[in-house]
C-alpha cells in the first residue's frame, strides 16, 4: 500500500484542481455539465495512471491495481463528503442533523442509499481496475 499512496494524493489533488475547474464551468453552463458529474474523477484517474507510467515505466501488477482503485474511489467518496459539509455549512452557517437522524430511521432509506452507495462505488473501482490493465498498457507504449 506504501507505493499506492502517493499516486492516490496525486489523484485527489487533481480531482480537488478539477472539481473546482469544472464547477465553475458548470455554474455556466448548469445543463451540460449536471450530467458529467463523474468527470473530475475520470480525468483525475487518467492523469495518475499517466504519473505511474512515467515514473514506474511499468504496468502496475495486479494487487497494485486493485490498491489504486479502491484508494482513488475511497479518496473521491471522502472528498466528497467533506466538501458536500464545507458546502453545506458555507450556505447556511450550520447544520441541521434532525432530518438526516430521520431519513436513517428509515429502513428503506437505507436500503435504497445504501445499494445505490455500492453500485456507484463499484463500478468506480473496476473503471479504475479495468482502466490500470489493457489501456494502460497501450498508454506505456506512447509514453
Amino acid at each position: 500500500m506504501k507505493v499506492a499512496f502517493p499516486f492516490i494524493l496525486y489523484f485527489l489533488c487533481w480531482l480537488i484542481v478539477l472539481t473546482f475547474a469544472l464547477g465553475a464551468l458548470g455554474m455556466l453552463l448548469p445543463q451540460v455539465f449536471s450530467m458529467l458529474v463523474l468527470l473530475p474523477y475520470m480525468i483525475s484517474f487518467y492523469l495518475m495512471t499517466r504519473h505511474y507510467l512515467k515514473k514506474k515505466h511499468a504496468v502496475p501488477d495486479m494487487a497494485l491495481r486493485w490498491h489504486l482503485s479502491i484508494g482513488c474511489a475511497t479518496a473521491f467518496w471522502l472528498y466528497s463528503i467533506v466538501a458536500g459539509l464545507i458546502g453545506i455549512f458555507l450556505l447556511q452557517g450550520s447544520v441541521d442533523l434532525a432530518p438526516l437522524w430521520h431519513a436513517l430511521n428509515s429502513f428503506a432509506f437505507v436500503l435504497i442509499f445504501a445499494s445505490i452507495f455500492l453500485m456507484v462505488n463499484a463500478f468506480l473501482v473496476l473503471l479504475g481496475f479495468w482502466f490500470l490493465g489493457k489501456p494502460a498498457q497501450m498508454m506505456l507504449k506512447k509514453i
